[in-house]
């Protein structure tokens, strides 16, 4: 399964608030994403930077693969790839993660619990990566915190990296850039 970070983080978040997946108007998969993932820990993943199987099924996704659809609520209106390739880059980055890399320990293909082990490592911090516009960091924390206790993971007392440790392959492009 191909996924964009992100988009595993938002159901891990989601699932911490005992969120709803649910199918949403613009055809996306996440609830069919989230269930598979939700049940198979195991289920190995190729992380991306590019349109994802939650994508795929989007009205908005182009017939070139990228993202037709735009976000306005940034202030000066962003195209959702842009925002959405930005933001993967700024979590590659923090991981130690590189796009289309084969299995690895530090590569982009693994286990989703592996994944997760990862998240947990570098908790609190990556909420300061992750947090969406007009979502309080506090309030992602929380929900990764929650999700990943309701899956079986702890993060460590302590543990956390707060600080990107800078060996991705994606240059951690900013909104003005």
């Amino acid at each position: 399964m191909r996924l964009r970070p992100h988009h595993l983080l938002d159901i891990i978040t989601d699932y911490g608030h005992a969120v709803e997946f649910r199918p949403h108007p613009y055809g996306h998969a996440v609830h069919i994403v989230a269930a598979q993932v939700l049940a198979n820990l195991d289920l190995e993943v190729r992380f991306v930077l590019a349109a994802d199987e939650i994508c795929r099924p989007c009205r908005h996704l182009r017939s070139d693969g990228q993202c037709g659809d735009v976000l306005h609520q940034l202030g000066e209106p962003i195209s959702k790839q842009a925002y959405n390739d930005a933001l993967d880059g700024r979590l590659f980055s923090y991981l130690g993660m590189c796009p289309g890399d084969k299995m690895t320990w530090m590569s982009t293909s693994m286990r989703v619990r592996a994944f997760l082990e990862k998240v947990s490592e570098h908790m609190p911090g990556i909420e300061r990566i992750c947090s969406h516009p007009g979502e309080k960091e506090q309030d992602r924390l929380e929900g990764l915190e929650k999700g990943l206790t309701r899956l079986g993971f702890r993060k460590r007392q302590g543990a956390g990296n707060p600080e990107p440790n800078g060996s991705c392959c994606v240059p951690a492009w900013q909104p003005g850039d």
